[in-house]
């Protein structure tokens, strides 16, 4: 019992050490429930009794401080209705017998266990240490444990006290929390008294303005008292941090290496309890990079993204502020519409990024011509507008526009390469072909098309009449592209004769376009424009159908005719479902393969000769025979034409038209025939119109030819008309 007194003894000296005052010497009950029960303890062990279990009991039961007795291997023996509450139990009976581990967080068991055998072992009388007790509902409790140990009843004890300490630990972690976000959060913060005296800064405050805490310590800060233009919003601040107690903006402050920078802050005023204003916290973050983010959207929302040029939405909107400035002031206005001549081919052939390049390097040539008050803008593609402004007379629209024509002609040297190109350019001006941005565009861009018609590189003023030509071409485009459906186009047929007797070789398939408001319309009207717009591919395709369906059905009637010529443009040629559209149109209409001529351009051949032989040649495969049309007038030569599969050689018209007179045209000609023999291939003369004209191509060994001056195109049934029934020859 002796030992029990002195655990005893110990564990108020524990306590008294604890708070730093001596239980006997003052009231309990003024001092708090852990100095009254230490108090009262101490005087009982060292009273003579020998019943001190019992005063144990008693003294624990009197206690508002957690007191339980334990065995040595854990079992509680004696607890107090303090302890028994903060473990969650009504009564101290229910945690007798419980084992201490099961009323401690698994987390804390190491430490609950080292401390139990560090007095068990002798290694410590006391021990003092900070856990968390698992409550009967599995909640956690932080206590700080006073323990000692002691023999009762023959065996060793210990005995402890736990002191809640639960929300000193958690204010202590909230403490370090907020200690840790204020040195390590991004933003920069610092703490200033009534009059914005600096009291406290964070590592980000240094990072951002340069000023070390030595250095703004005391300090007035310049964010919340700047002088001058920002006085202003330091003023309304003020006022929100008075009648709201918070305030956020942007504004503008210095570093301390005097560099100006954009800064989002966010202040709040403390207050005490009296409602007074006794701090500031101010919470601050460097704005420059979403400052220049936001300044690169807003650039790029009226920029291009790749020149740096105005971009479409922009140009509208200045030329629309314009239009009504040259309105009020009597002004005029006059736009250019530019494109770049042949710049498909720098994309195709050196790709997109030699073509971007392109792009900048002739915007800044571009540029570099236009007075400082012009505007200029990519408008799109390879497409450029200039806005001319302060009623530029008519001398210097032409001397400007010849200056960004002859900018664009010089050469460019892109990756090393040397490029050549050019630039069309229409205009129109405000108020003559206009009254607002829209219409004066368009009318610029019709103008442009008139010069790429005139052979591009050069500049082309707007007039009412290409207006009516850009509607006509309109309308025939909104036609056009209903026609083959309507079923509106129909084939023509000229003869091909033997230049030596006479007699039908073959006919060439023209195609006919009968409008039902326009009539027949010629070739010449729509062919380039279904060429501009992609429906030559599937016009071409029908034409292939209807030819050798219709040869398919004179061969049926026992019509000789030799073969059926078919033309293939350059567009047609270049589609990748070629060879099974010839392949289909031989297929269902069940013509002989051999009696489909197929005619190609030279200038489609050469657009890409390496593909154009591996294509000829399956070509071939097919059965079909091919034919170079309007030979000479392209970029091939005469040795060139052994690299190709080829049946026939058309001579163009251009060189037949001259003969016999023009000597040239005569010696080209003859040359031709001279070298297509040498080679194998049969030599077609079309556009032969005077018997002077067969007598010497006959002469001159031409196989075969074709012109008015035999028979100029007909329908299926002039054709018909015209052939003596039973397949006999023609005589046309």
């Amino acid at each position: 019992m002796r030992a029990l007194q002195r655990r005893l003894s110990n564990a108020f000296v524990a306590i008294q050490a604890r708070y730093g005052r001596s239980a006997r010497a003052h009231n309990m009950h003024a001092r708090g429930p852990a100095h009254a029960f230490a108090g009262q303890l101490h005087q009982q062990v060292r009273a003579p009794s020998a019943d001190l279990a019992r005063s144990f009991r008693y003294f624990a039961d009197q206690s508002l401080v957690g007191v339980y007795m334990l065995r040595s291997d854990g079992a509680v023996l004696h607890a107090n209705d303090k302890m028994a509450n903060m473990l969650g139990y009504d009564r101290a009976a229910d945690v007798i017998g419980l084992h201490i581990a099961s009323l401690t967080a698994p987390e804390d068991l190491a430490l609950l266990e080292e401390n139990l055998q560090a007095r068990l072992s002798g290694a410590e009388e006391h021990v003092r240490y900070t856990h968390r007790i698992l409550s009967r509902d599995g909640t956690r409790r932080w206590v700080e444990v006073h323990g000692s140990v002691c023999q009762y009843d023959g065996g060793t004890a210990l005995v402890e006290m736990a002191l809640d300490v639960n929300q000193k630990v958690q204010s202590e972690w909230q403490s370090r929390l907020a200690d840790r976000v204020f040195e390590s959060t991004s933003e920069g913060i610092l703490i200033t008294d009534a009059e914005f005296r600096i009291l406290a800064v964070n590592p980000a405050f240094t990072r951002i303005t340069g000023y070390h805490p030595e250095e703004a310590m005391d300090k007035r800060s310049r964010m919340m008292t700047g002088p001058g233009a920002q006085a202003e919003i330091n003023r309304g601040m003020l006022q929100r941090l008075a009648s709201d107690g918070h305030w956020q903006g942007e504004m503008k402050d210095r570093r301390k290496d005097g560099s100006w920078y954009p800064a989002w802050l966010s202040i709040s005023a403390i207050r005490d309890n009296q409602g007074g204003i006794t701090n500031y916290v101010g919470v601050f973050t460097d704005n420059t990079i979403r400052k220049e983010a936001e300044n690169k959207l807003a650039f790029l929302a009226d920029h291009d993204s790749l020149t740096g040029l105005l971009n479409r939405s922009s140009l509208m909107r200045i030329f629309a502020q314009q239009i009504e400035a040259a309105q009020t002031a009597g002004e005029t206005l006059v736009l250019f519409f530019i494109d770049l001549d042949r710049f498909k081919t720098v994309n195709d052939t050196l790709g997109h990024h030699a073509g971007d390049q392109l792009l900048v390097a002739a915007a800044e040539r571009l540029r570099e011509q236009l007075r400082p008050d012009d505007v200029l803008a990519r408008f799109g593609g390879d497409e450029f507008v200039v806005i001319l402004g302060g009623s530029p007379p008519q001398e210097m629209i032409s001397a400007i526009a010849q200056r960004l024509i002859n900018s664009i002609l010089r050469p460019f040297v892109i990756n090393g390469h040397e490029m050549f190109i050019s630039a069309s350019i229409g205009s129109a001006a405000y108020p003559e072909h206009g009254e607002d941005a829209i219409a004066i565009l368009k009318n610029a861009d019709i103008a442009m098309y008139h010069a790429k018609e005139r052979g591009k590189n050069a500049f082309q003023l707007f007039s009412k009449e290409m207006s009516n030509h850009a509607l006509e071409q309109m309308l025939l485009e909104n036609s056009l592209r209903h026609a083959i459906e309507r079923k509106e186009f129909e084939l023509y047929y000229q003869p091909q004769f033997s230049a030596l007797d006479g007699a039908i070789c073959g006919a060439e398939a023209l195609i006919r376009w009968r409008h039902p408001t326009r009539g027949l319309v010629a070739p010449g009207m729509f062919i380039t424009l279904a060429e501009q717009t992609g429906l030559i591919v599937p016009l071409g395709a029908w034409v292939l159908r209807e030819a050798c369906r219709q040869g398919k059905a004179w061969l049926d009637r026992g019509y000789q005719f030799g073969r059926i010529a078919v033309n293939l443009s350059p567009r047609q040629f270049s589609s990748d479902d070629l060879l099974s559209t010839i392949d289909n149109a031989l297929g269902q209409s069940g013509l002989p393969s051999a009696m489909l001529e197929l005619e190609i351009t030279e200038g489609a051949i050469m657009q890409n000769p390496q593909e154009a032989v591996v294509l000829l040649k399956r070509m071939r495969q097919l059965g079909v025979t091919i034919s170079v049309d309007d030979f000479g007038t392209g970029y091939s030569s005469l040795a060139s034409l052994k690299q190709y599969p080829l049946d026939t050689l058309k001579i163009d018209r251009s060189f037949v038209k001259g003969i016999p007179a023009d000597a040239d045209d005569v010696a080209i000609t003859e040359a031709i025939i001279a070298v297509a023999h040498k080679l194998h291939l049969q030599v077609v003369a079309e556009g032969v119109e005077s018997q002077e004209q067969h007598d010497f191509l006959r002469a001159a060994g031409c196989d075969i030819v074709q012109g008015y001056l035999h028979s100029k195109p007909l329908s299926a049934g002039d054709i018909e008309a015209r052939w003596y029934l039973g397949g006999a020859q023609a005589e046309i």
